[in-house]
């Protein structure tokens, strides 16, 4: 289902259908309604922080915390996962070609679709959600988190269209291109960390 919903996102976008440019210019409309001075500075950091760059540093920082406490193959997936999500984003940005909007800063430069940023904070998030989530002992504390990781995601795809760096379509793919990938990564992961176990590096490696 995500992959026809993409693919039809994805095929309309490119078409430069009349109805993805209703929908934007709607979502556009209300996000940007009002913009007092304490909301944008606050969208600027938020989007500062989900800088894709950035999100390399903060995969990197998990996967050595997860190494460090003998989850090495999590550590590897982690790292993969980010890694071969950034390839397929940068090979749909140049498939799809879509044209940043109008009036955008000079910081966000290349192709629009699908959001670089939201892409790699939905992975990040996702790892968080998937590893460390699980290894909270306390119910409530788990879902304090749980809806700390929601909050966050939506205020990355809502900066990024309140900075105009991106139209709402663009974070709504990259969302379901991330998610996309993400199941492909879990199901290489449950195929191949049972046999990775056997590595004499990763035999201590809890999966």
């Amino acid at each position: 289902m995500t992959t026809i919903l993409f693919l039809i996102l994805a095929f309309f976008v490119k078409a430069q259908n009349a109805y993805v440019a209703f929908l934007d210019s709607s979502i556009v409309d209300i996000v940007q309604k009002t913009q007092p001075g304490w909301k944008t500075l606050m969208y600027r950091g938020i989007t500062i922080l989900a800088e894709p760059k950035l999100v390399i540093v903060w995969t990197f920082v998990l996967a050595f915390l997860l190494w460090g406490f003998k989850f090495k193959i999590p550590a590897l997936w982690s790292l993969a996962t980010l890694i071969g999500g950034d390839v397929i984003a940068a090979i749909v940005k140049n498939v799809v070609q879509r044209a940043r909007p109008a009036g955008h800063l000079a910081v966000d430069n290349g192709y629009s679709f699908p959001s670089g940023h939201v892409f790699g904070t939905f992975l990040l998030m996702a790892m968080i959600w998937l590893i460390l989530i699980p290894m909270i002992a306390t119910p409530w504390r788990a879902w304090i988190v749980r809806i700390i990781v929601l909050i966050w995601m939506a205020l990355v795809m809502i900066s990024r269209v309140y900075l105009n760096a991106h139209f709402p379509t663009d974070t709504f793919g990259a969302a379901l291109l991330a998610y996309l990938w993400l199941q492909v990564a879990q199901g290489l992961y449950i195929r191949l960390a049972p046999v990775m176990k056997h590595w004499p590096l990763l035999k201590k490696s809890e999966i």
